[in-house]
């Protein structure tokens, strides 16, 4: 593949300057689950912090679902805690019991992975609103955005899918997503040339999600019928014509 940095730099760069995703005085707090994604979202938004005209502030958090042995655990958090460090980011963990109330919710028949996400989510905007970070950044990508418009139109009925920005709280906080101009595989390609931290999911539940399984249909059914098939899907979400959709 090359050299995957420029194309990864152009890539958000675009996501940036097109969504508006970055404005002076932002207090950014960054996600990081240890995934590669977080990892390399991270190093990027930590360089742009350095070029950027105007002032910004970037912050990273990792949430501990519980899932790990105290030694895997802390081989973690050293290791995460060490490369934000090298970037000279704001470190902060903070323990949850998540995972288990997940894990707990699937035994009942409820979702796992909607308790796990809801769960996170009102943890990272209590945060915010008590540390005063105005934005949140995941690192969501094209794959992503492409994954979660297949399983609402599946699953849920409905044309939708993750938005670069997304206002919440009447503009309170808002959720950006500077990755999702990027394919999965470039992320992988960095991460793995740079020799980043990446930790493996340590949900036991992971493989078999739905998620998991939208994932592994597309990879290996979809996409493979037609090389153009995966960027077709991507700019038609971006080039929705409503007056040819019929209305309830």
């Amino acid at each position: 593949m090359g050299n995957p940095y420029p194309r990864l730099k152009r890539l958000i760069g675009r996501a940036i300057h097109r969504y508006e995703l970055l404005e002076e005085g932002d207090r950014v707090l960054l996600a990081l689950s240890g995934g590669e994604d977080s990892l390399v979202l991270l190093r990027f938004l930590a360089e742009w912090r350095r070029k950027t005209p105007f002032k910004w502030e970037l912050f990273a958090i990792h949430l501990d679902m519980g899932f790990e042995t105290e030694s895997e655990h802390k081989e973690k958090l050293l290791r995460l805690k060490e490369y934000c460090q090298s970037l000279k980011v704001p470190f902060q963990l903070e323990f949850t019991n998540y995972g288990q109330m997940a894990l707990e919710a699937k035994e009942k028949k409820v979702s796992p992975c909607f308790v796990c996400s809801w769960h996170r989510r009102k943890h990272l905007f209590r945060l915010a609103g008590k540390e005063g970070y105005n934005k949140i950044a995941f690192g969501h990508h094209k794959d992503d955005l492409i994954v979660t418009f297949f399983l609402n139109m599946c699953y849920h009925g409905e044309l939708s899918t993750m938005l670069p920005k997304q206002e919440m709280f009447k503009g309170e906080i808002y959720l950006i997503r500077p990755l999702i101009f990027v394919d999965k595989k470039l992320i992988s390609a960095f991460a793995s040339r740079e020799k980043l931290p990446v930790f493996e999911n340590p949900c036991p539940i992971s493989p078999e999600t739905r998620r998991a399984r939208m994932e592994k249909f597309l990879e290996e059914k979809l996409y493979p019928e037609n090389p153009k098939f995966k960027g077709n899907i991507f700019h038609a979400i971006f080039n929705c014509k409503p007056e040819y959709l019929p209305r309830l």
